[in-house]
């Protein structure tokens, strides 16, 4: 068997027991929480479920025929030849985890892309069905940034292993945190189940942090990875309750909506599409990063009176 032959045999496995995986970590972590804290999210995870079935029809399968074709196009146009040899899934590795945690960054910083990504962070309880709860909307988005590595040579059965790969990783990172939390001698080398949960938090420390499903080293280069110190509250500074699934995929459009409308000036217009969420004309008193430096000069402040 080629090298081909061999990643397409090993593509189709991973893409075929991604669904087993999924179903097998929902029904394992619901009856351990059942049996060890008679504990079942309801609602949630209701909203979670069919969350997913409706993304995996209006996203997975336009995702795939998008980039399924798309990518080997660009790859054609390559503007280096690794082939299937070691320095392409290195490249191909790093370059996959960076994007992941650019776009991610951009999710989070641009209230345009918040609107779709905000979908995902409004459940209020972590569990493995938080993995699927997305925006039905954000069908490719930034996912064209992706096409980045095509480009640099990397092949496109590198990339969609790769892909597959964080799929079954990112599903486990969003498991129970009565279940898993810190794992210290894995933080440093790979995303653990405690550093996502505290990107799901609404702690004010913890709000724009931990963008990496994968690995935390571009978290850790550009000073945006957070270690759990306090017990995460999860959900949004506008969500901290649970709601329906309506209301989640449309509460935050509905709000830029009427930023939007209301705004005196078209300028204003648009940086409320581009500005970071919380932003206001003038303002940015309900942005993360101002929030964050607030609470640090009153910690600062309280110390120092001690």
């Amino acid at each position: 068997m080629d090298k081909i032959s061999f990643y397409e045999h090993l593509l189709h496995r991973l893409a075929h027991w991604l669904p087993f995986y999924f179903c097998i970590l929902i029904v394992a972590e619901t009856i351990f929480l059942l049996v060890r804290f008679k504990k079942v999210f309801g609602k949630e995870t209701r909203v979670n479920l069919v969350t997913g079935f409706i993304s995996i029809a209006a996203q997975g399968v336009l995702k795939t025929v998008l980039l399924g074709g798309i990518y080997p196009a660009v790859y054609e146009h390559r503007l280096f030849h690794l082939g299937l040899e070691w320095p392409a899934w290195v490249v191909g590795f790093l370059l996959y985890a960076f994007i992941q945690f650019g776009t991610h960054l951009l999710y989070h910083k641009v209230r345009l892309f918040w609107c779709l990504h905000e979908v995902h962070h409004s459940a209020t309880e972590m569990n493995i069905t938080t993995g699927l709860r997305t925006s039905v909307f954000d069908v490719v988005s930034l996912d064209l940034f992706y096409l980045l590595i095509p480009l640099v040579g990397v092949h496109p059965l590198v990339y969609f292993i790769l892909y597959t790969i964080n799929k079954f990783w990112g599903t486990f990172i969003h498991i129970s945190d009565k279940i898993a939390g810190r794992i210290p001698f894995m933080e440093y080398v790979i995303v653990t189940p405690s550093a996502h949960q505290v990107h799901h938090a609404r702690n004010t420390r913890y709000l724009d942090k931990n963008y990496g499903e994968l690995v935390p080293w571009f978290d850790m280069l550009f000073h945006t990875y957070e270690k759990e110190t306090e017990k995460p509250v999860y959900g949004t500074l506008k969500v901290q309750q649970p709601i329906g699934f309506w209301e989640s995929q449309l509460h935050e459009i509905r709000s830029l909506g009427r930023d939007f409308r209301l705004a005196r000036s078209r300028i204003n217009k648009l940086k409320f599409l581009f500005m970071p969420p919380g932003w206001k004309p003038g303002s940015y008193r309900q942005t993360a990063s101002f929030l964050q430096k607030k609470q640090q000069i009153k910690n600062k402040y309280r110390n120092g009176n001690e």
